[in-house]
C-alpha cells in the first residue's frame, strides 16, 4: 500500500465519513479508511476498502433496494433452490448469489421483478409460465408444486394479529398461537414428518370441532396436493425454530424430499382443556403406524377435501363427515 501523491507507505486509519452516490441516491456513512500520514490523504486498502463497498451496497439495498435478508427468506419460502429461482426471475445463478450475499445491487429490471414478486408473490406463477422453456418437464411440476403450496398457504399471514373474524373456515375459534405450537410439540413428540403432522393436526381440530362445536388452535387449512394442511404452516415452523422449539431438517433419499420436525422443547399441557388432551392423544394414537404417505392417501379420501377446490379452505363444517375416527 502506498500513497499515490508521494508514493510512501506511512499510513494510518481513521474513521471517515463516507459519501456514495448509487442509482441518483446519496448514501453516507462512517467506517474506518486507511490515510497517508504525510499528506492525509486516502489510501487504497483492499480490506478497508472493500468492507466500505459493501456497507454502500447493504444501506442502499436497505433502504432503496431489497435488503438481502428479505430476498433469502423469500426465496426459501418458496422452497427452491438458487438455481431454479434464478431461471424463473431470467437471471444467473452467479448474479443471483451476488444480491443474496449482499455484493451487488439488482439492476433496475432485475430489481422491478424481485419487487413485484415479493408485493404480490401470485405473479410468479407468470414468470414461470414465461421462462417454461428453461426447465426441463421435471423441473417445471417440481417448481409449480412448491410454489403452489406456498401461494395456497402463505398469502394470509393467519399469525400475524390480524383481528379475528369467526367463521366456518377457522371453526369459530380466534386462533391461538401457544395451543398451535404446543399441539406440535405433542404431536411430534420426539419427532414426525412434516406431512404427517399437519395431517394429524387437521384431524384434531376438525375432531374436536365434530364433538365440541369449535376447533382448538383457530387455524384455517387449506385443500393442497398432499392433503389438507394448516394456512401458513411455513410461517408457524419458521416461528417454531426462532423460538427455538423444534429442530428442522431437510433430507434427501433417492431424489426424495424429507422434512423433519424434532421436538425440542416440553409440551405444556396446562394450556388445553382435558376434552382437548382427549383429542389429542386419540389422534396420536390412531395414526401412530400410519406413514406420511398413508395418512396423505388417508385425507385424501375425506368428503372436505374432495369437494373443496384446490388451495381453498376447508369448511369445518365437514368434519361431521369423518366418520373413519370415533
Amino acid at each position: 500500500m502506498k500513497c499515490d501523491i508521494c508514493n510512501s507507505k506511512n499510513s494510518y486509519v481513521k474513521d471517515y465519513e463516507n459519501v456514495f452516490e448509487i442509482k441518483g441516491k446519496e448514501i453516507k456513512f462512517t467506517c474506518p479508511r486507511r490515510f497517508c500520514q504525510n499528506y492525509n490523504s486516502l489510501m487504497y486498502d483492499e480490506k478497508l476498502d472493500n468492507e466500505c463497498s459493501l456497507k454502500a451496497i447493504e444501506l442502499y439495498n436497505n433502504c432503496f433496494g431489497i435488503p438481502k435478508d428479505d430476498l433469502v427468506i423469500f426465496r426459501k419460502n418458496l422452497n427452491l433452490s438458487q438455481e431454479l429461482f434464478a431461471k424463473i426471475i431470467g437471471c444467473a445463478k452467479k448474479t443471483l448469489i451476488s444480491y443474496e450475499k449482499g455484493t451487488a445491487i439488482p439492476n433496475d429490471n432485475y430489481m422491478i421483478v424481485l419487487k413485484s414478486l415479493m408485493a404480490k408473490p401470485e405473479m410468479i406463477l407468470t414468470f414461470i409460465d414465461a421462462n417454461k422453456g428453461y426447465f426441463s418437464e421435471k423441473e417445471y411440476t417440481k417448481i409449480h408444486n412448491k410454489v403452489n403450496c406456498y401461494l395456497g398457504n402463505n398469502i394470509k399471514g393467519i399469525l400475524l394479529n390480524e383481528s379475528f373474524i369467526p367463521t366456518e373456515f377457522n371453526g369459530y375459534t380466534e386462533c391461538n398461537k401457544n395451543k398451535v405450537f404446543n399441539m406440535i410439540l405433542f404431536l411430534a413428540d420426539s419427532s414426525i414428518l412434516k406431512t404427517k403432522l399437519l395431517k394429524e393436526m387437521f384431524y384434531a381440530d376438525f375432531m374436536f370441532y365434530k364433538n365440541i362445536g369449535n376447533s382448538i388452535t383457530g387455524l384455517e387449512y387449506a385443500k393442497l396436493q398432499y392433503g389438507p394442511v394448516p394456512n401458513d404452516f411455513e410461517k408457524i415452523i419458521e416461528e417454531c425454530c426462532k423460538k427455538n422449539l423444534i429442530d428442522y431438517k431437510v433430507t434427501y433419499d433417492n431424489n426424495l424430499e424429507y422434512h423433519e420436525i424434532i421436538a425440542k422443547s416440553k409440551v405444556n399441557l396446562n394450556i388445553f382443556s382435558n376434552e382437548e388432551i382427549e383429542i389429542l392423544k386419540k389422534i396420536k394414537e390412531y395414526f401412530k403406524d400410519f406413514s406420511s404417505k398413508k395418512i396423505e392417501d388417508f385425507s385424501h379420501k375425506e368428503k372436505g377435501y374432495i369437494e373443496t377446490k384446490m388451495y381453498k379452505n376447508i369448511s369445518y363444517d365437514y368434519a361431521f363427515d369423518i366418520e373413519s375416527i370415533k
